[in-house]
């Protein structure tokens, strides 16, 4: 348990620094690319993360899970990667003329061009990854992460300073993965990796097989509303729902972003030593919740004046959508804990036949809206998807580990209470305001730091789970409550 804490506590530094460089860049890039500048990228990178999802078919989760690994497995990892990758490169550069054809984008060859050659970077180093997650050496990780993020921000901004427009993303994102290569090379110089083996190929395919095809199916369904809304409305609409799944999913990245890269280890070791998984999943569900739900209900009501700080007032109509986007995101509270649960416990054959059921229904439903309605029925759709999503989700994953509804309730109920304590000051600062959802700066910090007061006292009301885990963490907080006590 320290071990896992400590990898935490490492995982979680980095993902917010990590989230606090795309956030910069996201907000400086915002203010000096116009929106159809960044919607050519944002179409781009939908096609490239459908295509990369095939590179899942080797996916280093495989490596993570195995309850023993050899150098063999490794080199195998690594030669069906590069295959995967070389693949996918080449299929990108030859139809790249089509795609740019298809959405009346020139430049869009010359993209995928630099973009296949960032392909072959990224795969030299995400096995070194894989490897140091299962060994919980999150430090290195994060050395890893932080050197080439960092340096991706800073070549983006001063590329589209210098004039580069869509194509700084791309030249930002070779430099990046050249130094994240090097960094990870030079921590983990594990050269004899790139020895190529087939060694128990068979295997790998078995488990990525059901991975891959997971990794398809969510790979389309995220990209196809950007593919759509590029297609038949504009790159500037593609942009426009880009920003609102960004600013929407800020939340998630916040509460989960940390957490997550340490939930695959260290429920595999769990199950790999007989344990339950059942009491951890919930906690997780239940302390996740308590920090999930009331940021998403405060971003829903201070929305105007998040987008306009974050992206500028030349993105102001992105507000109601991002509005109608975290209400929807409420339901997704257990999406990042599930997948790694199931692959833990060998349920992904069943999580192969979950996305089997929930994305090609969302699919349709997403599609119909955005060719029917556009950008805002996009929006809105998410208020059915995501719902239906969320339940078919659970329902596997309350199969695979025992638990009734009712347990789900117990772990929920708390968080909701204090959820709803978080929203009511900020909705009552707007009452009072008279201007409605477009407060000033000023007001939104004031309304902000309500909600923070209503969170805390929704935490010491309901006696919330969430409250024992901050007083650890401050050990002040602990003495006063045990002179209290």
């Amino acid at each position: 348990m320290l071990m896992v804490k400590r990898a935490l506590f490492m995982s979680v530094g980095e993902r917010y620094v990590l989230l606090v460089t795309n956030f910069a860049t996201a907000a400086l890039i915002s203010r000096i690319l116009t929106p159809r500048e960044i919607g050519v990228s944002v179409i781009g990178m939908a096609i490239l993360a459908i295509a990369l999802s095939i590179r899942e078919f080797s996916s280093s989760s495989f490596l993570i899970q195995r309850k023993d690994i050899s150098r063999e497995d490794i080199r195998g990892a690594f030669t069906v990667t590069f295959i995967l990758t070389g693949a996918i490169a080449t299929t990108l550069v030859v139809a790249s003329p089509f795609l740019a054809s298809f959405y009346n984008e020139p430049g869009l060859i010359p993209y995928f061009r630099v973009i296949s050659v960032c392909l072959f970077l990224d795969a030299s180093f995400n096995l070194i990854t894989a490897l140091l997650r299962r060994e919980m050496s999150f430090g290195k990780i994060a050395a890893i992460d932080i050197a080439g993020a960092v340096t991706n921000s800073a070549a983006t901004i001063v590329l589209a300073l210098a004039g580069f427009s869509y194509m700084s993303f791309a030249w930002a994102w070779f430099i990046g993965s050249g130094l994240s290569a090097g960094v990870a090379l030079a921590l983990c110089p594990h050269f004899w990796m790139f020895k190529p083996s087939l060694a128990n190929w068979r295997g790998m395919i078995s488990f990525g097989g059901y991975n891959g095809a997971i990794a398809i199916l969510f790979r389309m369904f995220d990209a196809l509303p950007l593919l759509l809304l590029g297609r038949f409305v504009s790159p500037n609409a593609a942009a426009l729902f880009s920003r609102t799944l960004w600013i929407g999913q800020i939340p998630d990245k916040l509460v989960i972003g940390g957490a997550i890269a340490v939930v695959l280890p260290a429920f595999s070791a769990e199950a790999r030593q007989g344990g339950d998984l059942k009491r951890p999943y919930l906690s997780a569900l239940s302390l996740i919740t308590a920090l999930h739900w009331p940021a998403l209900l405060v971003l829903a009501v201070l929305a105007y004046p998040i987008v306009n700080i974050a992206l500028g007032h030349q993105w102001t109509e992105v507000a109601p959508l991002v509005q109608i986007v975290a209400i929807a995101l409420l339901f997704s509270f257990s999406f990042e804990l599930n997948y790694p649960v199931m692959v833990a416990m060998g349920a992904i054959r069943d999580s192969f036949i979950r996305a089997l059921i929930v994305f090609p229904v969302s699919g349709i439903l997403l599609s119909l809206a955005i060719v029917l309605g556009g950008l805002q029925a996009a929006a809105w759709c998410m208020l059915v998807t995501v719902p239906f999503q969320a339940y078919i989700t659970l329902s596997f994953v309350r199969r695979s580990l025992g638990l009734e509804r009712r347990d789900v309730t117990a772990a929920l109920w708390k968080s909701a209470v204090v959820a709803f304590a978080s929203t009511v000051p900020p909705l009552a600062a707007i009452g009072i305001s008279g201007s409605g959802f477009r407060l000033s700066n000023m007001e939104a910090i004031v309304a902000g730091c309500l909600a923070l007061g209503g969170w805390v006292a929704g935490l010491i009301i309901t006696r919330h789970p969430l409250l024992d885990e901050i007083i650890k963490i401050f050990p002040a907080l602990k003495r006063a409550r045990a002179s209290a006590g």
